[in-house]
């Protein structure tokens, strides 16, 4: 008989062509699937090795693949609540006080002080420092995330930050992620757009050391991003300079010393840098009696809020959620004394170009109250920073990401 009687008109026709095809069909799809997850496996494991690489450069005294970064479990912690916090800063809007008046009330006596309404006009915050416009406009530029042993600076790609700041794994595990605290941002071709985003509010617009040109001054503007728990331990800003500080997206918690406070005080020695560290081992201890010390003030930033701090004020900061911001330090006549005295001796070579250029500006005021207080003729302002008191830096915990620390990369 023959063996194909009992096959169909359609089987007689198509043979075994039609029976294989399915196959070769399932074996394509099959093998785009795999390719696909191969290519996200080794996206995944390259951005594995950037975090472990950046990590390890940041803070070398913790270990990655032992888990040191969650040692102390402060994500699932009460770290972040505020609930019981007593925020006592008062609020000024800043369309409602002119800067005679501010310099009178707040800079002058040297008291901190949270502005609302000083960044209402900025493209940064009418929609361009979203964190879904940064990643489209600024995803493959390296940010500064940290420093290393020898003061080279960390970095990533906006894009692997945000990454990691979401990830089950680091960022959002971390006893205390990384922290963009970027001061080279204005200066770089593919972030320096940033700048055209904000300008200082009107308040803080005097910028003397702009007169020592941008190549000699040091650092003084920074972009900052970061999640949870991460931030800036205790620390004095630079050369008694004061710094503003403005928030577009998410929720500080700051605590701020006033001067004169010694170190070893708010700072013991052998603590951890960490904000997240202080908030839990120091701050509960200056609510107490005992605290040896005026307790802090307690501040929760919001959103578009900008925050006043006088320069010799100690301070430390810890995201509550993710953040977005920028912050300047700067030198204004009221605090050019002050900053005198310190950059004269921090940076002399600074300080003769400086008053040369000021003087050819016709600050001719300037200039005298540098020369009285070289001779020691004008007494020491409220944020003139004694040796016993905290070290001067604005830096990021962290990340070791300090502002006189280098922002080169190897």
């Amino acid at each position: 008989m023959c063996p194909h009687n009992n096959a169909g008109p359609d089987d007689a026709r198509t043979g075994g062509e039609h029976s294989s095809e399915p196959s070769a069909k399932r074996i394509k799809i099959n093998d785009v699937g795999i390719n696909s997850e191969k290519v996200q496996d080794d996206a995944e494991r390259k951005f594995q090795k950037k975090i472990r690489s950046a990590k390890r450069a940041a803070r070398s005294e913790l270990s990655v693949t032992k888990g040191e970064w969650q040692k102390h479990s402060y994500a699932t912690s009460h770290l972040l609540s505020t609930k019981t916090l007593r925020d006592s800063l008062p609020r000024i809007d800043a369309r409602n006080i002119s800067l005679e008046d501010f310099i009178d009330r707040f800079e002058k006596p040297g008291l901190p002080v949270v502005l609302t309404h000083a960044c209402d006009d900025w493209p940064a915050s009418q929609g361009a420092w979203t964190e879904e416009n940064l990643l489209k406009n600024y995803g493959d530029h390296k940010f500064k995330v940290g420093s290393d042993d020898d003061g080279y600076a960390v970095r990533l790609k906006l894009k692997h930050f945000l990454k990691y700041a979401k990830h089950a794994q680091h960022g959002a595990a971390d006893d205390s992620p990384l922290y963009i605290f970027d001061g080279t941002f204005a200066d770089r071709d593919t972030s320096k757009a940033l700048k055209r985003d904000y300008r200082p509010p009107e308040l803080f617009e005097e910028d003397l050391m702009a007169f020592a040109g941008e190549r000699r001054r040091p650092p003084y503007r920074w972009f900052v991003m970061g999640p949870a728990r991460s931030g800036t331990s205790v620390h004095i800003d630079p050369l008694a300079t004061s710094a503003w500080n403005t928030l577009l997206t998410g929720h500080k918690r700051w605590a701020l010393f006033p001067p004169g406070i010694p170190k070893a005080v708010v700072k013991p020695p052998g603590l951890e840098r960490e904000a997240s560290t202080w908030f839990t081992k120091i701050w509960p201890k200056t609510q107490e009696e005992t605290w040896p010390g005026p307790s802090p003030i307690d501040v929760v930033q919001g959103p578009g809020e900008t925050i006043f701090v006088p320069g010799g004020w100690q301070h430390c900061v810890m995201n509550l959620d993710m953040t977005i911001g920028v912050t300047q330090n700067f030198c204004s006549t009221t605090n050019f004394p002050s900053v005198w005295r310190h950059t004269r001796k921090g940076r002399p070579k600074m300080t003769v170009k400086w008053l040369e250029r000021l003087k050819k500006a016709g600050r001719d005021d300037l200039v005298e109250v540098a020369k009285e207080v070289d001779a020691g003729r004008i007494k020491r302002m409220p944020g003139d920073i004694s040796s016993s008191s905290s070290s001067s830096s604005s830096s990021s915990s962290s990340s070791s990401s300090s502002s006189s620390g280098s922002d080169s990369d190897r």
